[in-house]
């Protein structure tokens, strides 16, 4: 495994959250529910990914989705940082703002030293990779800090999707990459064994929790699935301090600073 590098410290990468807007409207919850309970139930890392929205719509839902995590969090102490998906102007917006972000981008989308030149160099930066030619151009370039490589599996939630690596090819892929990466692509519960000792410092999941009947606990049993013993490192899935979803929330929650009244409004499934 490429060890973690220092920008990534605090951060549990093991369970990492992409958001797909129809898959959870689908399944009878919002995005910023459906992240809520994925996040109480231990998702470490959030990605907001809607590529149908225009940059006020997605700006809206990824405002949504910081509350969201941070309702979850509570007193925890943990730190999920939120991520989007190739919107630069959107996460310059929110920066200007005071509000911490992250960006993942493609290889078709704006280049990593020129997002690194747009956000300066607070935001991580993920990149999608999938060959040693990709990988090298992410290390030259000094400001990726986590890849994302897949499709580990065959998936449906990228119509061009190319079919997926396997978990043995994955492992060589990962011994090759240079810097820390997780697993995208078509990754279950019962696939997430699967991938254990591939190097990975976690893995991506879309479907597995948007979908699922009850994403808190599709997030827990993911994190046991792929880190049964902990080994991997993190904080506890479901451990004390994290949200409840549905726990009321009083005047003193909010004027102690634990939940804003817009998170709360967000506990409630306000829409955005």
């Amino acid at each position: 495994m490429i060890a973690a590098s220092p920008r990534l410290a605090g951060i549990d990468a093991r369970l990492y959250l992409v958001t797909d807007t129809a898959q959870c409207e689908s399944a009878g919850r919002s995005v910023a529910e459906t992240v809520y309970e994925a996040v109480a139930g231990g998702a470490g890392i959030v990605q907001v990914r809607d590529k149908d929205l225009d940059d006020a719509g997605f700006y809206s839902l990824t405002r949504e989705v910081i509350a969201a995590v941070a309702a979850a969090m509570g007193g925890s102490g943990r730190y999920v940082p939120v991520v989007v998906n190739d919107r630069v102007n959107v996460a310059r917006r929110l920066l200007d703002e005071g509000i911490p972000i992250h960006v993942h981008i493609g290889q078709s989308d704006t280049t990593p030293a020129r997002v690194r030149a747009l956000l300066g160099p607070g935001p991580l930066i993920g990149l999608s990779a999938s060959n040693t030619a990709q990988f090298a151009a992410a290390r030259a370039s000094g400001a990726v800090d986590l890849l994302g490589i897949g499709p580990v599996y065959d998936t449906s939630t990228k119509a061009d999707a190319p079919g997926g690596l396997g978990a043995e090819h994955l492992g060589e892929l990962v011994a090759q990459a240079g810097l820390p990466a997780v697993g995208i692509g078509g990754i279950t519960h019962d696939r997430a064994a699967e991938i254990r000792d591939c190097g990975l410092i976690g893995m991506c999941v879309v479907s597995a929790i948007c979908m699922a009947e009850d994403p808190r606990r599709a997030a827990a049993e993911l994190l046991t699935a792929f880190d049964p013993g902990g080994l991997i490192g993190g904080v506890e899935p479901g451990s004390a301090g994290v949200a409840r979803a549905g726990d009321p929330l009083t005047s003193a929650d909010r004027a102690g600073g634990k939940v804003s009244a817009e998170e709360s409004t967000l506990r409630l499934g306000g829409a955005r």
